[in-house]
């Protein structure tokens, strides 16, 4: 459990001293973004998610450095998430300067899950909710983990855009991870937790410190925003971490709420196709604040579609009820893990 400790806290300390600097530079040198939400559209840094990739390697880096020369092992499933995270960063920063079309940006992600099959990362026996324990062989590294690993991706990217909500949903998730890595031998008995739930919470435990430290900068009001470069590394390190673990069930529960927002978005396309209404892509603030959208169309346009809400209540409730979501699935697996139902 102590590398779990020491990825948190590398992180937590990269980003806590790195960002300070890091937005007055990116201000200084125009950098910046409109924050749409508020009524009067201040200019924010923004980019600054390249000091979250940064935390998250660096920790992972430190981590195997001391595995390294403390028992001469190096895992090499922390390797290959740690590649995976790194090409999630490229594809982000390459979107975040050219912009590529929304096709292109749900299938590059795809590109960040070839370290992850290629070392055959995870155990190929998956338990699927009413059938049971099923082997998928070479299906399981060659096609489940990429179809994971860039859904997760894709949708952490899309499940954003408010001041503190990707990097609040992260931080909850990955806490999730870390706490069932952290109670695992008290509900099972066992002692000794299996290498792959310590590689899962090492890489949880990484994304946890760097995405705490980043939401308080992150926030409402926002200070920075993360851009692509720091959204689409969240997703895979949370989408490696999920793998490394075999946190199949989990992975369902905590992305629930993203594949809802992800089918509503298809559904507003279709309604804007049929209607032939504007396309609108932000919530429009009004004057006292609070948010006008067009429907209940994302996950987070619901709460200001049934009622006036602001912004910043908006990603508390939103949070909140992750929390209520992972935390619950977190106990559940756990609480059954003696009826075989915790297996993950």
């Amino acid at each position: 459990m102590l590398l779990l400790l020491v990825a948190f806290i590398v992180a937590l300390l990269i980003v806590i001293g790195a960002m300070p600097n890091t937005i007055r530079m990116l201000r200084e040198r125009g950098h910046t973004g409109i924050d749409v939400h508020k009524p009067n559209r201040p200019d924010v840094p923004k980019g600054g998610g390249f000091v979250l990739l940064f935390a998250i390697v660096t920790a992972l880096i430190f981590v195997i450095g001391v595995t390294t020369f403390g028992n001469g092992h190096t895992s090499p499933a922390i390797l290959a998430a740690l590649v995976s995270i790194l090409m999630a960063g490229m594809i982000g920063l390459l979107d975040d300067n050219f912009d590529f079309r929304n096709r292109t940006k749900i299938v590059l992600p795809l590109l960040a899950s070839i370290p992850m099959a290629a070392l055959q990362v995870g155990t190929t026996t998956m338990h699927i909710p009413f059938i049971g324990a099923i082997n998928l062989g070479m299906v399981y590294p060659l096609v489940i983990v990429p179809l994971m690993m860039t859904f997760i991706i894709d949708s952490t990217n899309m499940y954003g855009g408010m001041n503190g909500l990707e990097s609040g949903l992260a931080a909850i998730n990955s806490s999730a991870i870390v706490a069932y890595v952290v109670l695992w031998p008290f509900f099972t008995g066992d002692g000794q937790v299996p290498t792959t739930l310590v590689d899962a919470g090492t890489v949880a435990a990484a994304l946890l410190g760097a995405t705490v430290a980043f939401w308080f900068f992150n926030r409402y009001p926002a200070k920075v925003l993360p851009g692509d470069v720091g959204r689409l590394p969240i997703g895979a390190a949370m989408a490696a971490a999920l793998v490394l673990g075999n946190m199949d069930r989990l992975a369902i529960i905590l992305y629930a709420p993203f594949a809802l927002n992800f089918l509503l978005y298809i559904v507003y396309r279709i309604y804007v196709k049929k209607t032939g209404i504007e396309y609108r892509k932000f919530a429009a603030p009004r004057e006292d604040g609070t948010l006008e959208v067009v429907g209940p169309f994302t996950m987070y346009w619901i709460l200001p579609y049934f009622m006036r809400i602001d912004e910043k209540r908006n990603v508390l409730l939103l949070l909140l009820i992750q929390a209520i979501i992972a935390y619950g699935a977190t106990m559940i697996l756990l609480l059954g893990h003696p009826f075989g139902v915790g297996w993950i």
